[in-house]
């Protein structure tokens, strides 16, 4: 979904209008998609939820689909930050829960530059995420440490993709 480029003291009429008329629209697709029996199980227990007032599922389907979009612009965000400093750490990973997203990263010995990007991007992430409740906490470790990944980690190949050990068919 698109940030907010108005606020509402200058939305137009004409905005007002064709913002409902497109969530009008696509309450009208669901419900045809729902009498055709062709919706995903996801968006029929939504909308059994909805039709039920079953207020807890809800609020748990709006707490699930927050935290995929928290977590996922976060994760990006983080790259994006560590891109700016054209420096990569030699391993990567990610551990994540419902509001943080834990960093283990290795990086050369004595390599200060990327160890310093590693930091900054987390402060980026944090600055900009931690007001929603979700943050990073790194773990920075040079390779002379001889470390292996903690298991509940999924590594990352640098050029983000999943490691083999990690990917699903």
């Amino acid at each position: 979904m698109e940030t907010a480029k108005k606020t509402f003291d200058r939305l137009t009429n004409e905005d007002v209008r064709e913002w409902f008329e497109g969530y009008i629209s696509g309450i009208r697709f669901d419900q045809i998609m729902l009498e055709t029996d062709t919706a995903s199980p996801e968006k029929k227990q939504f909308y059994n939820d909805a039709i039920s007032g079953n207020e807890l599922g809800l609020h748990s389907y709006a707490r699930t689909q927050s935290t995929k979009y928290f977590i996922k612009n976060i994760v990006s965000d983080y790259f994006k930050e560590l891109q700016k400093f054209k420096l990569m750490p030699q391993r990567l990973a990610f551990d994540f829960s419902e509001a943080k997203i834990l960093v283990w990263a290795q990086i050369a010995d004595d390599d200060e530059s990327t160890e310093d990007a590693l930091i900054l991007a987390e402060a980026e992430a944090n600055a900009k995420y931690s007001d929603n409740g979700f943050y990073v906490s790194s773990t920075i470790v040079e390779e002379s440490d001889n470390l292996k990944v903690p298991g509940h980690y999924n590594e990352i190949r640098i050029d983000g993709r999943l490691s083999s050990a990690y990917q699903t068919s």
